[in-house]
């Protein structure tokens, strides 16, 4: 009797366990289109396709700066392996003469992406023509 109830023991253990395993499988999140990202800053990412052969679009909304709250189209490349991807967007700020680039490490563990940015405003060559900075967005939750 008590070989039955070591193995039923060690079953439900291996049980317990695999569920435990599937629970953390299911808590991540692909970088996928649909779902959007927000920053410190406000600025809310959405995209809205990824294709094949990783090709990005989708849009950037900023919360400060030229062209705030007016959504901007994204195009970019994404690379998923592994437990996250490696994705770089760039956004044409329509009617502010700048253009932003971002390069970033995405997690599917977490379902957000550290990223760092250059904005270059087109001028003649200039010591303050590009600014750097680096964001952490995070997934907003669904609007559903």
């Amino acid at each position: 009797m008590p070989a039955k109830i070591a193995r039923a023991f060690l079953c439900w253990v291996f049980m317990a366990g695999a569920a435990l395993g599937q629970g953390q499988a299911q808590a991540e999140t692909k970088f996928a289109p649909g779902l959007s990202w927000v920053n410190e800053d406000g600025t809310v990412l959405t995209i809205t396709a990824v294709g094949p052969n990783g090709l990005l679009t989708g849009s950037v909304t900023t919360q400060a700066g030229c062209g705030a709250k007016k959504s901007q189209a994204l195009t970019g490349w994404y690379f998923g392996a592994g437990a996250g991807g490696a994705l770089t967007f760039s956004v044409n700020w329509e009617g502010c003469n700048s253009v932003t680039t971002w390069s970033a490490q995405y997690s599917n563990a977490t379902g957000s992406f550290r990223a760092l940015w250059h904005l270059a405003i087109a001028s003649a060559p200039a010591w303050n023509g590009i600014v750097a900075g680096a964001h952490t967005f995070v997934m907003q939750p669904s609007k559903k």
